[in-house]
């Protein structure tokens, strides 16, 4: 008698799927036409999916995918279409390396845009600051005014590791950020049980090495699980409209309740209290230029 069973997507590769099923990993393989309960542009498999398996072991074949309660999406690089990085995680880890390689922050307000679309709660953590903060101390005060969270860590001499480890413990955890900021060494460093390959810098780019091919879902000692995912060098936005993006920089919603009209651009509109929290000192100029900058991509995409 066929038998089913819940588990949940650890890791993608092509054909074949590893599934953790209660204590038990296995990989197997998915049917041609998978029942989705909700509806989805990207119908992918992704680490974090909950899944139905069909038959008896080891025979089992995943027949079914569960809505996705949260889902990190990009457009998938060089098409017009989506790709789910990842489904039902709590939390992301944005990382950046505080050095090496040089910190991006436009990349960084991409990736927190894309969490706070997706109701993914992001946090900030700036890694390998053993090797000093010169590159990041003129700006990083503007994301402490915006109100994230931000964690100063290097995985090489444990700082910073205990207040990571504590805030993982218990929930999912995406971490995602560009090749080479040290993701899977603060990984390492959370539990020397994952045995991570870990990535270098490139001496003639200065950019990071891809070590992590596939994203992979690993439990944590104790409780939760967190996600490591492959370096991103690009992050383009989907599914997110011009009017949303506010929303998705909270010093500038928090900023625009004072604005004299619902629908202001924030640009060059009469009675714009985003533009005078600018003036004032009281609102960042990076991240205001930042947001000016993603409305006009959003803009142009929408009437492309």
């Amino acid at each position: 008698m066929t038998e089913r069973v819940a588990g949940v997507v650890t890791a993608v590769f092509g054909p074949l799927v590893r599934v953790q099923v209660g204590e038990q990993p296995v990989v197997v393989p998915f049917r041609r036409k998978l029942r989705w309960q909700a509806e989805t542009e990207d119908r992918r498999l992704v680490v974090g999916d909950h899944v139905v398996l069909d038959g008896k072991p080891p025979a089992l074949v995943i027949a079914e995918v569960s809505t996705r309660r949260t889902k990190l999406t990009r457009r998938s690089p060089g098409e017009k279409r989506p790709r789910v990085i990842a489904a039902n995680v709590d939390q992301a880890v944005v990382v950046m390396a505080a050095a090496s390689p040089e910190p991006n922050p436009r990349l960084l307000d991409r990736l927190l845009v894309a969490c706070h679309h997706a109701g993914i709660e992001p946090v900030i953590c700036f890694n390998k600051v053993d090797q000093g903060t010169s590159a990041i101390d003129a700006w990083i005060g503007d994301y402490q005014d915006a109100g994230y969270e931000i964690l100063m860590a290097s995985a090489r001499t444990a700082r910073g590791v205990g207040c990571l480890t504590r805030r993982v413990t218990g929930r999912t955890t995406l971490f995602c950020g560009p090749s080479g900021v040290g993701k899977s060494a603060l990984l390492n460093a959370i539990h020397p049980g994952y045995r991570l390959r870990e990535g270098s810098i490139s001496e003639a780019t200065g950019k990071g090495r891809h070590t992590t091919t596939t994203a992979q879902l690993l439990a944590l000692p104790g409780s939760g699980f967190v996600v490591d995912t492959p370096g991103l060098r690009e992050f383009g936005l989907w599914d997110l409209e011009t009017s949303q993006l506010q929303g998705c920089f909270p010093e500038v919603a928090k900023a625009a309740e004072g604005c004299s009209f619902s629908d202001c651009g924030h640009a060059s509109e009469e009675g714009c209290a985003v533009r005078s929290a600018v003036e004032a000192g009281k609102l960042s100029v990076r991240r205001y230029t930042s947001f000016l900058k993603l409305r006009q991509e959003l803009g142009e995409s929408e009437s492309g």
